[in-house]
């Protein structure tokens, strides 16, 4: 019988049958669908990467045996963005995410954080690549207590290599992530300097000053991240990328999706890039900051700990410190092109909240700052 399709969205899904049929046999098994029912939604987010084109819900219901059982997969197409992005070592190479799910990497993981299972990766006469992939439900992590679970189960992830597997060798998984990030942040962020001139409050000056300071010493910085112990990482711990379940037998865990940034990378910086995102994104309010901090770092800490790694701790304090620093390289050029936008808009209200956000993520920034510093001098 012919499957009945709703599509909603623009995704040619009824050229694809056979490949959904395809998933559906890793689904339920080698089992005969009798019927089967397709609803395709289009999921919409406020920002998408460059290399992706789309990510397109397909679900509905399969007839099995008489029975009628609920499905749901996740179909996520990439792009070809740029001739930075072709090469294997950019932050952003566009193809590392179809690499993965083809190296089945994902199924090696240590089984503190889990990923959504592979079912294709299929390639298009249009140049686009579509991986069809399991649907993860799970809740967000919104509270203090939810992002210091996850931080232990990330210290558990980072501190498996550091207490003996084997970090995987593909040599499209990229090795100087902050280093290419870093670099493309440079090229695209607001240039500050268009904007200073026409700054004269005093905090805006002694950020400018601060952050000229942290530029020169960029390169030194970024390659000093080298030198700390290699772990496996994520490097994109946003919100959305990371989902909260609970199996079976109603044990917490954590899936992480959207592995596109994945890094061999100085044991802290994930951490460092979790927090950066959480403040940046508006999660948590500006008064938790400093107790987020300490409290990520203390559950970081358990979870290396907990897999037996008994190394300095201040070489994982270093790695999360910097690579929370770092991301002034593109929130500072921000917050001086929204400070003088706010020039000229001094009543728009939802303006003054992100610059006020900003100022207070960038102070952050500049303490975090000034202990690497310390802590380069002590470890390096």
């Amino acid at each position: 019988m012919e499957p009945i399709i709703y599509n909603h969205s623009k995704l040619p899904i009824e050229n694809k049958i056979e490949q959904l049929y395809g998933c559906l046999s890793d689904v339920f098994g080698e089992k005969a669908i009798e019927r089967l029912t397709i609803t395709c939604d289009h999921l919409s987010y406020d920002t998408l990467n460059f290399t992706t084109s789309g990510i397109f819900h397909l679900h509905g219901f399969a007839s099995i045996m008489k029975e009628r059982l609920p499905w749901s997969i996740i179909v996520k197409v990439i792009k070809s963005d740029s001739a930075e992005k072709d090469q294997l070592e950019h932050h952003n190479y566009w193809r590392r995410e179809a690499l993965i799910f083809e190296s089945k990497l994902l199924d090696e993981l240590p089984d503190c954080i889990q990923a959504p299972k592979s079912y294709l990766v299929e390639e298009q006469q249009d140049g686009t690549i579509w991986l069809w992939m399991e649907h993860i439900v799970g809740q967000y992590a919104c509270s203090q207590h939810q992002f210091n679970f996850i931080a232990r189960q990330l210290g558990r992830f980072n501190g498996a290599y550091l207490n003996g597997r084997e970090l995987p060798k593909q040599e499209w998984i990229c090795r100087e992530w902050l280093k290419s990030w870093t670099t493309a942040s440079q090229i695209y962020a607001p240039k500050s300097e268009a904007y200073i001139e026409r700054l004269d409050k005093d905090n805006e000056r002694s950020i400018w000053t601060w952050f000229q300071s942290f530029s020169q010493q960029l390169e030194s910085n970024v390659s000093s991240l080298a030198k700390l112990p290699r772990v496996l990482a994520h490097q994109d711990l946003s919100q959305m990328n990371m989902l909260l379940v609970q199996d079976h037998n109603n044990k917490d865990g954590i899936v992480l999706i959207d592995w596109q940034f994945m890094s061999i990378s100085g044991v802290g910086e994930d951490l460092g890039k979790m927090f950066g995102l959480t403040m940046g994104l508006g999660i948590i309010p500006s008064h938790q900051y400093d107790a987020l901090q300490s409290s990520l770092f203390d559950a970081y800490m358990l979870g290396l700990r907990d897999m037996g790694w008994q190394g300095d701790e201040r070489l994982a304090r270093y790695g999360f410190c910097l690579a929370t620093a770092l991301r002034s390289v593109w929130e500072v050029p921000v917050y001086f092109s929204l400070a003088a936008q706010l020039q000229k808009e001094p009543h728009n209200t939802k303006l003054q909240v992100r610059v006020d956000q900003l100022e207070q993520i960038i102070a952050i920034h500049r303490v975090m700052s000034v202990e690497a510093d310390k802590l380069r001098a002590l470890i390096m």
